[in-house]
């Protein structure tokens, strides 16, 4: 347990399937696609497994888009829907606003590490005042591969940005295995899209169904004391 007159901790979070929930927003922006390309609509839970993984890579599954340039045309299409309103149908889940306020009084170092890119994972946190909660936000390109969190954090890692001791809390295996690979702690949460099996098998250390049983523990982990305006650091 950390000092409670020690450093900040450090806490990376997840964001689709952990602090926002996204589904509205990537169906509308799905079926606007595939209205356009001609394309056969996803199934929800071919929908909900996308969720967290690079959008290129699941699009590419369709049939109709074997051909890249007309993948990268979809795909073009699909974040300019996304841009113009995808960005706008995203819920919060409740609590999530002041667990993170509660961290940030703290003086927590506090990252976003998104699959979503870092453009709209950017102004998705706007859009909920979240901005300057978070010392940074780290997601995707829009162009190019889809990088699993475990290359993105090694990047992190190499900057200096991240280091071995703090957790990293997601709704995905992926999540789980990132963490493990640079030293964090694997915290899984059970309101996203990967199933409590999908988060036990990849190694979650610990596992929890709501925000408030996260924040308990959270208070718990971190019990520094709140001393710090939530918006100063980072004005």
């Amino acid at each position: 347990m950390e000092d409670p007159t020690g450093a900040p901790g450090l806490v990376c979070f997840d964001l689709d399937g952990t602090l926002v929930d996204p589904l509205l927003g990537v169906r509308n922006c799905l079926r606007k696609t595939c209205e356009a390309f001609h394309l056969d609509m996803p199934d929800e839970p071919t929908i909900h497994n996308w969720i967290g993984f690079g959008m290129r890579e699941s699009l590419a599954t369709l049939k109709g888009l074997e051909d890249p340039a007309r993948l990268e045309a979809a795909l073009d299409f699909y974040w300019e829907r996304y841009r113009e309103d995808g960005v706008f149908e995203h819920e919060l889940y409740p609590g999530v606003f002041h667990l993170l306020h509660r961290l940030k009084r703290q003086g927590h170092r506090i990252y976003v590490v998104s699959a979503k890119p870092s453009l709209f994972a950017r102004r998705i946190a706007y859009q909920f005042d979240l901005n300057l909660i978070f010392d940074d936000i780290f997601g995707s390109s829009l162009k190019g591969r889809w990088q699993p969190k475990t290359e993105v954090l090694a990047g992190l890692a190499e900057r200096g940005t991240i280091w071995p001791g703090g957790v990293f809390i997601g709704d995905r295996g992926v999540d789980m295995t990132a963490a493990h690979n640079h030293g964090l702690e694997a915290i899984g949460v059970g309101w996203g899209y990967g199933s409590h099996e999908e988060l036990q098998r990849a190694g979650a250390d610990h596992l929890f169904d709501t925000v408030p049983e996260l924040d308990a523990w959270l208070r718990l982990r971190f019990p520094q004391a709140e001393v710090f305006d939530a918006f100063s650091r980072s004005e």
